[in-house]
């Protein structure tokens, strides 16, 4: 018998313990900036961060304010932000090369972590939590910088998490 592959639908659950990778991961946007938390969730973002503009997109409602789009299904919103703020939710995407076209396309910097199959390489583990890719470091790189995104900063916040700052190509004589 095979393993059995979960999804994030049918496991969905929040860990308070996130927001310490959320208030961490925070401390990159700029007060005044627009914001927009893909894969919101409980929207803890919002809490943390007052002086932003906060725009929550998730797969389901979770408020009035929550723009619905499956990412799975190519959906995103049509709309240019400041800074796209990704916790815990490209583990989730299908077409991840799909997803960081998107991000690059609506968003000047991105505030993203990941857990890399460097930092997860048990297989097993991954398909349990309902992770639906396994990149590398350097694949994740690569792909925000094939889509015109720097890499400014990289951090592991713990033993699983990397926190990525991407932000776009500065332009020579612009």
């Amino acid at each position: 018998m095979g393993e059995s592959i979960s999804r994030w639908e049918d496991i969905e659950y929040f860990d308070t313990a996130w927001i310490h990778r959320i208030k961490f991961m925070s401390k990159y946007i700029p007060k005044g900036s627009s914001v927009m938390d893909l894969g919101c969730g409980k929207m803890w973002l919002r809490d943390i961060l007052k002086e932003v503009i906060y725009i929550p997109v998730d797969y389901v409602d979770r408020d009035a304010t929550t723009i619905v789009c499956d990412f799975n299904k190519h959906q995103f919103p049509n709309k240019s932000v400041d800074v796209i703020f990704v916790s815990g939710c490209l583990e989730y995407v299908k077409d991840h090369e799909w997803f960081i076209s998107e991000i690059s396309n609506h968003a000047k910097k991105c505030v993203i972590s990941y857990c890399t199959i460097e930092a997860v390489p048990n297989i097993i583990i991954r398909k349990r939590r309902a992770w639906v890719n396994s990149l590398k470091k350097e694949e994740l790189i690569k792909l925000f910088n094939k889509n015109g995104m720097d890499i400014m900063e990289d951090k592991m916040f713990d033993k699983a998490n990397r926190v990525f700052i991407f932000a776009k190509h500065i332009k020579e004589n612009a």
